[in-house]
């Protein structure tokens, strides 16, 4: 899927229009004629690929080949602020996933970047007709760039989700107005935000483990 927008006239009122041509590709094949035309003449692409969907992610985006050649520019600030490092760190998880599916004995930092990525998968995965208000979206953003998530069982992350969803009804119509406008994202709203995440995320954390006694088995 493709977006195309052009700007009309100004001599008989301005405006613009905006085309959404898709594209059903012959085994997931995006060099294809056709589709590497069209993609040279939109401002970017939306890749959805057949193998994520009968995973059952949904929607099923690749992120690796969908592109907004806008990139950020059309972005609010919040969202820049919260999401900029997102799409590296599913790559990385995409290309390490790959290699531990061969029983590849895995350090900390490769299991940490793995399981760091399995909890954006699964937030990223969306229910339909279940749309996310911009507060919401940038504040299960914000907590999973900050591994809010990472100490959750990967069960739980679907539940703790909507958990925090609800929670963004505590944050301060101060902080949401300036989310909602361009300001930039100050380290007070950052802290705020994760003030809020970190309560309503707390109750999803597995209890930790006890502390053997030190007193001999009889």
């Amino acid at each position: 899927m493709l977006e195309r927008s052009t700007h009309l006239n100004k001599e008989r009122g301005g405006g613009s229009l905006t085309a959404l041509p898709i594209i059903e590709t012959e085994a997931q094949d995006i060099s294809a004629y056709i589709p590497t035309n069209l993609i040279s003449i939109t401002d970017g692409q939306i890749y959805l690929s057949p193998t994520l969907f009968q995973l059952g992610i949904l929607p099923a985006v690749d992120v690796g080949k969908s592109v907004s050649r806008v990139g950020g520019a059309a972005q609010r600030a919040a969202y820049r602020a919260v999401a900029g490092s997102l799409k590296l760190a599913y790559s990385q998880f995409e290309e390490l996933e790959a290699f531990a599916k061969f029983g590849t004995r895995l350090d900390d930092s490769t299991r940490k970047i793995i399981e760091h990525g399995q909890r954006i998968r699964a937030c990223l995965k969306q229910s339909e007709s279940e749309p996310m208000s911009m507060i919401e979206q940038i504040t299960v953003l914000l907590a999973l760039t900050a591994g809010l998530f990472d100490t959750l069982p990967l069960d739980k992350v679907r539940d703790a989700e909507l958990a925090l969803q609800k929670a963004t009804s505590d944050i301060p119509q101060d902080v949401v107005g300036r989310l909602a406008s361009a300001e930039k994202f100050s380290d007070s709203d950052r802290k705020a935000i994760l003030v809020i995440a970190t309560r309503a995320l707390a109750s999803f954390q597995p209890a930790p483990a006890s502390k053997p006694s030190g007193k001999p088995t009889p």
